[in-house]
């Protein structure tokens, strides 16, 4: 993909690189589509085919794809967000491609209605009597186990009346997404009174903003637990959608279907928002999907290496898009933080992650070599310095050896030398007794020679130790 000119800012990731909670915590939900079984064995069948062709209907055909949940890739998806600064859209970041869940990809999904919020349309109904008949308190919207608790006598109600029971259910399971013990929103639950106007509402915008709520408030990296509402199923399809290896993994391939972007769901520059009667976007989000949909996303901008403090997530509390709606969470902002996207001078396939890890794993390396160099100078130093002291010691050893047999030998000499001195001050006047002298002379000295001979000897010794030393 070709490369945006100059340095626009994207939004940064919500965790930096190598700072991505790992799924210690468990994900909890409440689109149990498991349930509506139950619903159908109560309300009859006929009931129930009505309620698949309603306008919430495709709660129930979600129910009949055979596809496999994966929590762990609903959480991969949601840990590796991007922090935009929009309360009605998430971004992922997987490898080096945004990918957008707004309104316009759970629309395509689901097929509910999304359309805006009639604001002047009024939806006045009597239901206190049938709110009496369900044993609920008149100024409240049912829960679901209110609900369920009805299935054991509901058999014998007029058709329309289940039809609205039904509708009651799908609503809690399907739509809001809700605890089995959270109430409906009343001003939304009477509306299965009216079936025109249940038709008609945007019953899409509702489940959307549900579910984006919850994931804008949760905090992955603390707790042990964390809870997501609305139509969790649409999340999960969308992952296996934007990322089509997953989907040929986990899901059962549907001939004939239409294959959706990888990055959003296309549409023309001036529509590329849905609408939902707010101001202008974050610059940083808009330079990202102008970018996109003109083929000039700069897909190396997340490849620097974010700064060491971590992005927080700051909480801003705004009115509810869906008055009156139990476990209404408030949209998160997230705090912006500035990054740097330098032109990449070389194109490359390596993914991001790779790259961090490569550059890790060198400067390890050449830390480990300045600590081998540093370990082999002291251990040079060590060495010369155990070698030093021992020959030192051997060689004091040697010379206190040579030293004791030196004056060993000197005194031998000197007791030999006085014997032979003795002898010589003796003089006879004989010529035998000269002749005899004569020869003890010669012995003499030829005995003196000997010791000289050993005395020089020895000295040599003791010179071949110190030469060596």
């Amino acid at each position: 993909m070709a490369s945006s000119s100059g340095n626009r800012k994207y939004p940064p990731r919500l965790y930096q690189i190598g700072k991505t909670p790992n799924q210690i915590r468990s994900m909890n939900h409440s689109c149990f589509l498991g349930n509506l079984q139950t619903l159908r064995e109560n309300v009859g069948e006929d009931v129930w085919d009505e309620l698949r062709e309603s306008t919430v209907g495709v709660i129930i055909k979600l129910k009949e794809l055979d596809y496999t949940w994966s929590a762990k890739h609903v959480h991969y998806f949601l840990v590796n967000q991007l922090a935009v600064q929009s309360s009605h859209e998430v971004w992922s970041l997987i490898v080096d491609q945004p990918m957008r869940f707004s309104l316009y990809e759970f629309g395509d999904i689901t097929g509910l209605n999304c359309d805006p919020y009639d604001t002047e349309e009024q939806c006045d109904v009597a239901h206190e009597d049938f709110w009496l008949k369900m044993k609920v308190p008149i100024s409240e919207g049912p829960k679901l186990n209110e609900l369920q608790a009805l299935f054991s006598v509901i058999g014998n109600w007029p058709r329309e009346e289940r039809v609205m029971v039904g509708l009651l259910c799908l609503l809690s399971i399907g739509i809001f997404g809700i605890s089995s013990n959270s109430k409906i929103p009343l001003h939304l639950a009477k509306r299965v009174m009216d079936p025109a106007a249940f038709q008609r509402y945007p019953w899409g915008r509702v489940g959307f903003t549900s579910l984006v709520d919850s994931i804008k408030m949760v905090t992955y990296e603390v707790g042990k637990s964390y809870t997501l509402h609305g139509c969790v199923h649409a999340l999960l399809i969308w992952i296996y959608e934007s990322v089509p290896g997953l989907g040929e993994l986990y899901g059962n391939r549907i001939e004939e279907a239409e294959i959706r972007v990888r990055h959003m769901i296309v549409k023309a520059m001036e529509d590329r928002y849905p609408k939902w009667g707010e101001d202008e976007p974050h610059q940083d989000l808009d330079n990202m999907i102008v970018d996109i949909l003109n083929d000039l996303l700069n897909d190396k901008f997340w490849d620097v290496v974010p700064s060491t403090k971590p992005l927080k997530r700051k909480t801003h509390v705004t009115a509810p898009s869906v008055p009156d709606r139990v476990d209404e969470s408030p949209s998160t902002k997230r705090k912006r933080e500035k990054e740097t996207a330098p032109e990449m001078e070389e194109s490359h396939t390596d993914m991001p992650t790779i790259n961090i890890t490569i550059q890790t794993l060198l400067e390890a390396v050449n830390n480990l070599s300045g600590r081998l160099e540093t370990m082999d100078v002291s251990v040079a130093e060590r060495v010369s310095k155990t070698l030093e002291a021992s020959v030192q010691a051997q060689m004091e050893a040697r010379i206190g050896l040579f030293e004791t047999e030196f004056k060993n030998k000197m005194a031998i000499l000197q007791e030999e030398i006085k014997v032979l001195k003795g002898k010589d001050n003796e003089k006879t006047p004989s010529a035998a007794g000269n002749s005899k002298a004569h020869d003890e002379d010669d012995a003499c000295s030829n005995t003196m020679v000997c010791l000289h001979c050993q005395l020089v000897f020895f000295m040599h010794k003791i010179l071949t130790v110190f030469s060596y030393t």
